[in-house]
């Protein structure tokens, strides 16, 4: 009888475990959006699975320094503000850098973000698959990459498949805009859309380009301008190098966090499951 009991127990809890909901890192990412499906596998989200969130500053910075981590660690002090993200760490802003004041503009070696954040690999191109993982915008919603490629190909949305965001009618400018909404990262790190919904091209940020082809942030023995692009992802161009700009002024910037991990929430235990468990043992004593 003892053993019957003890078993079903064993069984009973090891289901309720078994049957725990899934969670995202930091609660941010909803994971019944598009599905549930994970947008780089077509599949469901299952534990394990890693994601990262990407969002533009609601604050500004010059881009004068030569030192890529000041970009960075001010990348992971904005995100800090969002209560939610209070703890994260290792957030990348996504800009290159020249990194030797002494040298000449092309000639001063250049930080890149693929490198720093780890988003170099480009193995199976920009459809699912793709090497690298999801990137959402802080609405926890909205997917703006499936994987690496997706980053560095206009924050590409709609996808192919058909998951996320679906395409936008119009031309020119407002060729990938749905309802105000832009497909790079167009949130700040409160979630809002700091930019009139109307407007074309988004919010300003420094970039330094894409690559070391345009003007990077950091001063260099010829060259004190800094690129800039905008969260209107309808072009590279205007994504990585709408503009330049003095390096003394001062913009936002990029940020993508680190990969974040969907594990199983370990739920509290219920108050019938106590009751149960309660019961066992007084019927245990009395037994014995």
């Amino acid at each position: 009888m003892k053993k019957t009991i003890i078993a079903a127990t064993v069984s009973f809890v090891a289901g309720s475990l078994a049957n725990a909901a899934l969670v995202s890192q930091f609660g941010i990412l909803d994971l019944t959006a598009n599905g549930g499906i994970n947008p780089n596998t077509a599949v469901a989200w299952a534990a394990g699975d890693q994601y990262r969130l990407a969002f533009h500053t609601l604050g500004t910075i010059p881009a004068t320094s030569n030192d890529p981590a000041v970009y960075d660690d001010f990348a992971t002090n904005q995100a800090q503000q969002n209560s939610l993200l209070a703890t994260s760490t290792g957030w990348t802003a996504m800009v290159w850098v020249n990194t030797n004041i002494s040298l000449a503009q092309g000639v001063s070696p250049v930080s890149s973000p693929l490198v720093r954040s780890g988003t170099g690999d480009f193995t199976g191109g920009s459809g699912q698959g793709g090497a690298g993982v999801p990137v959402y915008a802080i609405d926890g919603t909205t997917s703006i990459a499936r994987n690496n490629n997706d980053i560095y190909d206009n924050w590409s949305n709609p996808f192919e498949s058909g998951i996320g965001v679906t395409q936008a009618d119009g031309t020119g400018n407002n060729t990938q805009r749905v309802s105000g909404v832009f497909y790079s990262p167009f949130l700040d790190q409160n979630g809002d859309q700091t930019v009139n919904p109307d407007a074309i091209h988004g919010k300003t940020n420094w970039t330094g380009g894409f690559g070391v082809s345009v003007n990077p942030l950091g001063d260099t023995s010829d060259e004190v301008r800094a690129s800039n692009g905008n969260s209107n992802a309808n072009n590279p161009g205007r994504v990585w190098n709408r503009f330049n700009a003095d390096n003394t002024a001062s913009l936002g910037v990029y940020a993508i966090s680190e990969p974040f991990t969907v594990t199983d929430a370990i739920p509290e235990p219920s108050s019938a499951l106590l009751g149960g468990l309660a019961g066992l043992l007084l019927l245990r004593r009395r037994r014995n």
